[in-house]
């Protein structure tokens, strides 16, 4: 089975297969999608193309529950039966990707811009054979969301676009986030059965009791009476 840090790499994939099916879907055929920072070198030869890029990835602060440190895991074993560990609380990762289109003309690249658009409004949530990769299914029905950003403002675009020596052309950002689990994890042995022990309080240095039927103090007290005499 795939091992679970490839999340990020196979949500990469799994994004870049949805644009790819999509395109495909509505006739665009040879439209190539790049994953590498959307440079001039990087779209040679392979227009029309869409640049999906991630540029950031970050702790997702409202995935974040400040209250819990641990979790609780049940592994079923190779026998049938089940056992509990504890590990600390997976990590949620924000991804931010750039998706950026490219064509010979801007009326082309505009086009494009708009189905990446459609395609992120009508897959909001992305699930079951959509997911690309062993990491994405970790747990039952999870769900990959997809959520388009509010408009970048013009000087981070322009420095974005100046460090790769481009000019500034329109782009949309797209995040979703993936949880990190920790691989390291403590069995918990949960009481199956509690022994109490009792001890008279006038005789401290008492051993031995085991029940109340061996209590010195609760023999004297049946023995007694309400009375305290026999």
């Amino acid at each position: 089975m795939t091992p679970q840090h490839h999340i990020i790499k196979e949500t990469s994939d799994t994004i870049s297969r949805l644009l790819t099916d999509e395109f495909k879907r509505s006739g665009y055929k040879r439209v190539h999608i790049i994953e590498e920072a959307p440079k001039q070198d990087a779209v040679e030869g392979k227009l029309p193309a869409v640049s999906c890029y991630l540029y950031q990835v970050s702790p997702d602060a409202e995935g974040i529950d400040g209250n819990a440190s641990r979790e609780l895991v049940r592994v079923r074993e190779a026998d049938g039966t089940i056992k509990e560990y504890s590990r600390d609380q997976r990590m949620w990762m924000r991804l931010d990707y750039l998706v950026s289109c490219w064509a010979q003309t801007p009326e082309d690249e505009q086009l494009l811009l708009g189905l990446v658009v459609r395609t992120m409004l009508d897959n909001r949530v992305v699930k079951g054979d959509q997911l690309r990769g062993e990491s994405l299914q970790f747990e039952e029905k999870f769900e990959l969301p997809l959520t388009i950003s509010s408009r970048l403002d013009e000087g981070t675009l322009a420095r974005f676009w100046g460090s790769l020596q481009q000019p500034v052309r329109p782009a949309i950002q797209v995040w979703t986030t993936v949880p990190i689990i920790p691989e390291a994890m403590e069995p918990i042995t949960r009481v199956r059965r509690k022994a109490i022990t009792y001890r008279d309080l006038n005789q401290p240095y008492a051993s031995g009791e085991t029940g109340p039927e061996n209590n010195p103090l609760t023999r004297r007290d049946l023995s007694l009476g309400s009375g305290g005499k026999r």
